[in-house]
């Protein structure tokens, strides 16, 4: 009995460890588990944003991000929508997106004469401020059009200018396969430009997120780059996305 006793448990030890040895091969199953962050991002990050907003179209916007995997994105806001609607602008802070400054009133900040185009600004980061308690530090000039002045203006208020480096062009009444497509020319450390309130747009959301993750790339927060980054030729910015 003690010998047969002996062999059980020295049988035992012996396949715990063959166990254990395949179960930490490398290549395993455990390893390639598709919970492994590091592996479904092996290709990087870029960060998804949309303007315009909030819109009476947002909440479906925040549910598509969530129902795509609690993809987190990238929000800029004006001043003048974010005021007539303050539960928008909560909702997107509370499902853990970053609320930006888009200006007040969407103008064309270049146009205007220096203290205007300094209140649209301090205006919007004012109302995000009192509507989510943090005050954006991200900053996109409506249309792309930017200068020394507004850059500072946006230096003052504590804000990095972020332009786009994938286009949607979605604003066009293009179709929503237009718009994957288009968003899907993002590169790792990209930023597409989208905007909210737009229905093609909206479907496109789980599309543009399921042709990211077969390059596995992941959607990223939009963090300041020492480098220059090329949005056309003849302007720069000076953002990328990286990891949340």
């Amino acid at each position: 009995m003690k010998m047969r006793g002996r062999s059980r448990i020295w049988l035992g030890a012996a396949l715990a460890t063959l166990m254990s040895t395949f179960a930490l091969a490398p290549g395993a199953a455990q390893a390639q588990s598709p919970s492994d962050s590091g592996n479904r991002c092996s290709g990087g990050y870029v960060a998804l944003t949309f303007d315009d907003g909030p819109t009476a179209s947002t909440p479906a916007y925040l549910k598509a991000l969530r129902d795509a995997g609690r993809v987190r994105a990238t929000w800029f806001v004006t001043g003048a929508l974010a005021s007539a609607d303050p539960n928008g602008t909560r909702r997107i802070a509370a499902d853990g997106h970053r609320i930006g400054n888009h200006s007040y009133t969407h103008a064309n900040l270049v146009a205007l004469d220096a203290a205007t185009a300094f209140a649209e600004l301090r205006d919007t980061s004012r109302v995000v401020r009192e509507q989510t308690g943090r005050a954006p530090t991200l900053f996109r000039p409506p249309f792309g059009s930017t200068d020394a002045r507004t850059r500072q203006d946006a230096a003052r208020l504590g804000m990095t200018e972020v332009i786009w480096t994938a286009d949607t062009v979605d604003w066009s009444g293009i179709p929503t396969e237009t718009i994957v497509a288009n968003a899907l020319t993002v590169q790792a450390g990209g930023i597409v430009l989208l905007h909210d309130g737009i229905p093609a747009t909206l479907a496109a959301i789980p599309k543009i997120v399921e042709g990211l993750a077969e390059r596995n790339l992941c959607a990223g927060r939009i963090v300041y780059s020492a480098q220059p980054v090329q949005a056309w030729p003849g302007l720069t910015f000076h953002a990328k996305a990286a990891r949340w």
